[in-house]
């Protein structure tokens, strides 16, 4: 029989090759179910308080910004020279610097800040990539680039570097009253007003509880929320760290945030590498951005006191007492120490266990007492490299394990104390 064959077809053999799909395709769609699978965590970990309509809702957070994420990892928008870079982030940050200038006058001009704000935003989506694009490099340039799950030979970083500059939540702490200790967090909405949030304090805090609640520079979720009010070392700074939230979540480190060593070793690792990817990403990009002009605030007189001395000494002394069963006593003393701060012009509206228990879990800060923070300094001293030390700290989920990583690089763990 003859067969037909329709005219015009290619008879040649075909060359049959294994799939290799864009990487463009494949982050995209990695990404949505990161996102996916981050959002349910979170879900599931945030610490559900007593704010009702106040707290902050994550699921709107990735159901209005989700979409938006996957055009930006496509790479859909205008690419940007180094020139047109350094002068969106010109823009920006002296706008940032003018809010912030005009926030600490005696009646700021409300009307002035509401234009400033409105200059800012033309800003916003490309400051936004051009974060992106140098935290992105600065991770690379350090090695830290993963092979893909099923497709061993493709190396690419992942997950992708996807921030959102923003007024974050607020976050409501509790912690037990003999102890400090986190009992949970609940976020809020960030534009709360200060009688609202003593509401909330008044209706979580019992005799066994106090909260407290503070704000924060930035949030792991998907795209990172980062606090659009700050520095550009600021904003560099917590977008890495952010970042490296996503990366941990896929080693042991991340796998283990909820266990009791968990979120110090979690954070305190964020800390230690955010400053290293920054470091990078200025030498990779050196931006001179004027005094008065990279989105700080103008100085105010230097207060004669040292604040990470002043609370370092706090904390150990809170620690003692809170010990000994002296409860009344250490919260005398926060207070009395919190308006000896405020009269050498330190504001802190409220310090209590729920206060050091948030800050605590950043063990490089002096709100710590923890010695877990001198330790993974100590580690990155002795690797001083990013990839060698993220390879080392990734694999821990407790301080025994930190421990077993510092006797390996030669370092009795027994010597590292918190000053």
């Amino acid at each position: 029989m003859k067969r037909l064959r329709p005219s015009g077809l290619d008879t040649s053999p075909v060359d049959l090759r294994p799939w290799q799909p864009p990487l463009l395709l494949l982050s995209t769609t990695a990404a949505a179910t990161f996102t996916l699978a981050l959002v349910v965590a979170l879900s599931l970990l945030v610490a559900r308080g007593p704010a009702g309509s106040d707290e902050y809702s994550v699921w709107r957070w990735e159901a209005e910004h989700l979409a938006g994420s996957i055009f930006r990892l496509l790479g859909v928008g205008e690419e940007l020279s180094e020139q047109e870079q350094a002068e969106r982030l010109a823009g920006y940050f002296r706008v940032t610097s003018a809010i912030r200038a005009e926030l600490q006058a005696e009646s700021p001009d409300r009307a002035l800040l509401e234009a400033l704000a409105n200059e800012r935003a033309l800003y916003e989506n490309d400051v936004e990539r051009i974060i992106e694009r140098y935290v992105t490099e600065a991770v690379v340039a350090a090695g830290l680039k993963r092979p893909l799950p099923l497709f061993g030979d493709m190396r690419m970083l992942w997950p992708a570097v996807d921030i959102e500059l923003t007024n974050p939540p607020q976050v409501l702490v509790r912690s037990p009253r003999d102890e400090i200790r986190s009992k949970g967090y609940t976020l809020l909405q960030p534009d709360l007003t200060l009688e609202a949030i003593e509401r909330i304090e008044a209706h979580t805090d019992d005799e066994d509880t106090v909260s407290v609640v503070l704000p924060i520079g930035g949030l792991a979720v998907y795209p990172a929320i980062i606090r659009e009010d700050r520095s550009y070392y600021s904003i560099l700074r917590t977008a890495a760290h952010e970042w490296v939230h996503f990366y941990l979540a896929f080693y042991p480190l991340g796998i283990a945030y909820n266990t009791p060593d968990g979120p110090t070793l979690n954070e305190t690792v964020a800390n230690v590498a955010e400053v290293e990817i920054a470091r990078i990403a200025r030498e990779l990009h050196p931006i001179d951005l004027p005094e008065g002009g990279d989105g700080r605030a103008p100085p105010r007189e230097r207060s004669s006191l040292s604040f990470s001395t002043e609370m370092r000494e706090l904390r150990l002394a809170v620690d003692d007492l809170l010990a000994a069963g002296r409860v009344a006593e250490a919260e005398a003393l926060m207070e009395e120490r919190r308006l000896h701060l405020a009269e050498h012009g330190i504001f802190i509206r409220k310090i209590n266990q729920a206060y050091f228990a948030f800050y605590g879990s950043y063990a490089t800060l002096p709100q710590s007492s923890d010695p877990i923070g001198p330790k993974v300094e100590r580690v990155w001293e002795e690797t001083g490299d990013l990839l060698e030390f993220m390879s080392l700290v990734r694999e821990m989920r407790t301080e025994a394990e930190l421990d077993a990583i510092l006797v390996r690089l030669g370092v009795d763990p027994a010597t590292i104390t918190v000053e």
